[in-house]
């Protein structure tokens, strides 16, 4: 109970910071604006937050999350295509390329009887980076300028909404928040999974079609979410073990606590862009230089 309200008042630290620190002075229009951040970071370090902790129980691999897998760069390549072929982002695209991208992933690191991990995470490494290259070319042959490409490639919280494109947003905002509880429901089976798959189908658990549900689902969140937001990396990763250091292994406990400290990370995150240097940076790079280190930590153990 006391650590849940240590993260509560810290969540509300990082809101109180998302809107009051930044380089130009506060009045109704920044006000409205830094609003505007703090909402999508809620919603985009939440939900990758909660998309790391589902990946990484139903994989049984620390290490994997929508950047490792590939499903953030593919959803930012679908993105980019929406961009270059009717001039806007096109969250269907982006969760197809999400989909696309991680169930390639999936199918090459598929053995007989179960997946082999470094495979798994060496797969998604490159399909990122391939991704990645191809977003390039696309949005430049689209004539599109490089700091457009960089914010959908490492992530932008400063959208701003407006009576363009507030209704999608929305829209999006609660598909998305629909999906979370619809997965939500699945921490049993989760933690069955994560003692092993023979251990889950001895319960009576379709592996199988569970896996499709939650990788078909998390894709679509992955995809919803760059497609507003653009690619962010890392949190996926860091957050949910910080979640298990915090309240132990059980699911029902780490995903509710998953999104609420991806949330805090990414507000802390994208204030520290805003003042870090005397340009703006992509949220992205800040989170990167957090996740890096910690990948390899992780990799190393």
């Amino acid at each position: 109970m006391t650590k849940t309200i240590a993260i509560i008042i810290i969540f509300l630290i990082a809101i109180a910071l998302g809107i009051l620190v930044g380089p130009t002075r506060l009045d109704s229009e920044i006000l409205q604006l830094r609003l505007s951040r703090v909402v999508l970071g809620i919603f985009a370090g939440g939900i990758l937050a909660f998309c790391g902790c589902l990946l990484q129980g139903l994989f049984g691999n620390p290490l994997v999350e929508p950047y490792t897998l590939g499903s953030a760069s593919g959803a930012a390549l679908g993105a980019s295509l929406g961009i270059f072929l009717f001039g806007a982002i096109s969250p269907i695209l982006a969760f197809l390329g999400s989909l696309g991208v991680g169930f390639f992933v999936y199918t090459i690191a598929r053995i007989e009887g179960g997946l082999l991990r470094d495979r798994l995470i060496l797969a998604g490494v490159v399909m990122s980076f391939l991704c990645s290259s191809l977003v390039m070319i696309i949005m430049v042959l689209g004539g599109r300028e490089l700091y457009e490409i960089l914010y959908l490639l490492m992530g932008y919280l400063g959208i701003i909404i407006n009576a363009t494109n507030r209704v999608m947003i929305i829209a999006l905002i609660a598909i998305s928040i629909g999906l979370v509880a619809f997965l939500y429901r699945y921490h049993r089976e989760l933690d069955i999974i994560s003692q092993g798959t023979e251990t889950a189908a001895g319960l009576g658990i379709d592996i199988q079609k569970f896996s499709l549900v939650v990788f078909f689902s998390s894709a679509l969140l992955v995809g919803l979410t760059v497609s507003i937001v653009g690619a962010i990396g890392f949190v996926g990763l860091i957050i949910p073990h910080v979640s298990k250091l915090l309240f132990g292994p059980k699911h029902i406990r780490n995903l509710g606590a998953s999104f609420l400290l991806g949330a805090t990370f990414l507000l802390f995150a994208d204030t520290l862009s805003r003042v870090i240097t005397v340009y703006e940076l992509p949220v992205g790079v800040v989170t990167s230089l957090v996740g890096v280190p910690f990948f390899i930590y992780l990799y190393k153990r």
